[in-house]
């Protein structure tokens, strides 16, 4: 039996918490959920698990069905919250999921260093980090291009949140904004309209399934460039994150506070896990 099947309470509440902020995080337009599934180290075990899956069901079966089961609860459960905090203040929220970030890039940091680093690796990372950059940027200086909220809408908004988990830093939330979708796809997801629900299902299992193959490949034979390029994929998207420059001293000191209380939280989630996965593993 190995530590995922033995965790205790407080591990199988953490990999529940990390869930909820999963599902929560990736409603929020510029929140990539593959980039928060890396922050919280849950990434590889997704991708392992999806491409070899008697495997992975084995190694990691406890974990992620807590953590699916999070990530339901964020995504289905608090879709209104979600809605309600873009009207009242998604400034603030934004900054607060940065600092979630921000809070686990030194854990990201140790782990993609487990097998040691390479020229390669820190180019690699250079690299992921100007091409997601200027991805980013490209997507935001676009027009909006309307596509009908029909089932292949959003057929196509299951095809882009399964490319945000496999991809991290691609925002599905932002790409739904520029086709027109979000808001239809938020109102459904709320109601769980299943004219919704499952066609997002299904486009997002295929795309999920498919690609995760090709992820979990690269990560079995070049593990460290793969971790050093996925971490500069996720600073380049903690980049372009950051909202319009504030102007008023008090801005200033909401979004500061904002961005350490979320980095403290997550810094600590970090912790408390290594701790407990320490001491499971003994």
């Amino acid at each position: 039996m190995n530590r995922y099947s033995k965790a205790g309470i407080a591990q199988l509440f953490i990999w529940l918490l990390e869930g909820i902020v999963v599902g929560f995080g990736a409603i929020l337009p510029g929140i990539s959920g593959g980039t928060l599934c890396v922050a919280f180290g849950m990434y590889r075990p997704l991708i392992e698990t999806l491409s070899h899956i008697k495997t992975g069901l084995k190694k990691y079966w406890l974990m992620l069905l807590i953590f699916i089961i999070g990530i339901g609860v964020g995504f289905l459960g608090l879709s209104g919250v979600a809605g309600w905090l873009m009207e009242k203040n998604l400034t603030l929220v934004t900054c607060t999921f940065i600092g979630f970030i921000i809070g686990t890039i030194p854990e990201l940091w140790h782990d993609a260093g487990e097998k040691g680093r390479s020229g390669a690796c820190y180019t690699t990372g250079i690299a992921c980090f100007l091409v997601m950059l200027i991805i980013l940027i490209l997507l935001r200086t676009q027009p909006i291009i309307t596509i009908e909220p029909n089932f292949a809408g959003f057929l196509l908004c299951g095809v882009l949140w399964g490319l945000s988990f496999i991809v991290p830093g691609l925002s599905s939330s932002s790409l739904l904004l520029f086709f027109g979708l979000y808001k239809p796809m938020l109102a459904g997801i709320s109601r769980l309209n299943f004219g919704v629900l499952i066609p997002m299902a299904i486009g997002m299992g295929l795309c999920i399934l498919l690609l995760s193959k090709i992820m979990g490949i690269a990560y079995k034979k070049y593990y460290s460039i793969v971790s050093h390029g996925v971490i500069g994929i996720v600073i380049a998207t903690t980049v372009m994150l950051f909202p319009t420059i504030p102007k008023t001293t008090w801005e200033i000191i909401a979004y500061f506070v904002c961005i350490i209380a979320g980095a403290a939280v997550s810094f600590g989630f970090t912790r408390l896990c290594s701790m407990i996965k320490e001491r499971t593993s003994n």
